[in-house]
């Protein structure tokens, strides 16, 4: 089960490039899973960690991200 836990300071994208960006939240789970949570495009999105140390977007909302989403801010609109 993922728990919230201190803010990452960065982590790298698994694309192309290998960007890094800044997270606004990080949830991390018993078995070494880590998720991250920024915005890119004016939209909230969650990263999984893959085994290469970089995360990917996933397109599932989980129940416990679902409740850190809860807690951020509505991002402006336009």
């Amino acid at each position: 089960m993922y728990k919230q836990i201190e803010t990452d300071k960065s982590f790298q994208w698994d694309n192309n490039d290998g960007s890094f960006d800044t997270p606004l939240a990080t949830l991390a789970d018993e078995w070494g899973g880590r998720a991250q949570i920024t915005v890119d495009d004016h939209c909230y999105v969650i990263l999984l960690r893959g085994r290469n140390g970089r995360y990917k977007q996933t397109a599932w909302i989980f129940p416990e991200a679902f409740d850190v989403l809860k807690t951020l801010p509505s991002l402006a609109r336009g």
